[in-house]
Formats: structure tokens, sequence, C-alpha cells
């Protein structure tokens, strides 16, 4: 009866080790929530095929030049430096000092969790925007970061709503 009673609780703690490390597992997987559009030689498409491949503006020009493409529909190359790791739902694309988050249309697509340190060329929808100090928590909390608020926590940003992402393989 003893020895049935030690083989029971081996059994549970080897069933609950292999739980542990299955979970470790999992939390590090990558997330592929939506499958390409389009996949090519070196890159696959998210959202809407993207017949044309050809570099958009880069993120800087756009940023510079922004009061000409608010509201308006752009094709912007940058590089994606952060990744929402909850689903993919969202990116942050970065060129120099600048930066922006690219969301994705009806919120119908996602991009895989492991896309960061990736070139992408984004076609959407531009504009600036300023969050609450709530969302700009909620954001860097899916993103695992802490900075770019102001003193009161809330945040000015430049967004993108991408009908269409092509990401190169990661550089």
């Amino acid at each position: 009866m003893r020895s049935t009673y030690f083989l029971v609780l081996r059994i549970l703690g080897l069933l609950l080790f292999a739980s542990t490390l299955s979970a470790n597992t999992q939390s590090n997987a990558v997330l592929r929530l939506s499958e390409a559009a389009e996949t090519g030689p070196n890159y696959e498409v998210f959202g809407d095929p993207m017949p044309n491949k050809t570099e958009g503006l880069s993120l800087s020009d756009l940023i510079e030049q922004k009061q000409s493409h608010l509201g308006k529909e752009v094709r912007v190359s940058a590089t994606i430096t952060q990744v929402c790791q909850a689903k993919g739902c969202f990116f942050i694309a970065v060129e120099d000092e600048n930066w922006a988050r690219i969301t994705f249309r009806d919120y119908a697509f996602f991009v895989p969790t492991d896309a960061a340190n990736s070139r992408v060329i984004v076609e959407g929808v531009f504009s600036e925007i300023h969050l609450s100090k709530a969302a700009a928590d909620h954001y860097r909390s899916d993103l695992g970061s802490s900075g770019g608020a102001t003193e009161d926590g809330a945040l000015t940003e430049y967004s993108i709503v991408a009908s269409s992402v092509l990401i190169y393989e990661r550089i």
C-alpha cells in the first residue's frame, strides 16, 4: 500500500513537471493566427494580396511630410521592431528616430509574433492619434515595454491601419 502511494506521488510529480515544461514551451511559441495571402522566395504578405511589391515611402519621409498624407492611403517601408505578443494584432514599425503603430483593417488579419527585426512594406491609411494613458499602458503591456509616454502617461503616435503587409525574411 505504501509503495502504491509513493508511485502515485511520483507519477503526479512527473505530470506536474511535464505540464510546467509544456507551459514554458507554449509561452515561447510563435503565434500565427493568420495565413499569408501570398508567399514568395523571401517574403509573406498578410491581409490583401500586394501585386506591387516596390518599396514605399520611407517612414521618416512620411512623418516629415505628414500633413500631405494624413487620412490618405500610403505605401511605407520600415523595419518591424516589436510585435504584439498576445496574438500579433499590431506591430511597431521604425525608421531612424520615427515610429508608427501598425494595426489591421477590420481586425481581419494578424502577423506572426516572431516578425520583429524584419523589413516590411505596409499599405494602409495614415493618421496621427492621441492616446489616453490607459490605451498607452495597454499597448505597452502587449509589447512588454514601458517607454514612449509623456509625463502624464499619454502618448501621441502615428498609426497606419493596414490593408496589406509584406514581411521580408528577418534580417
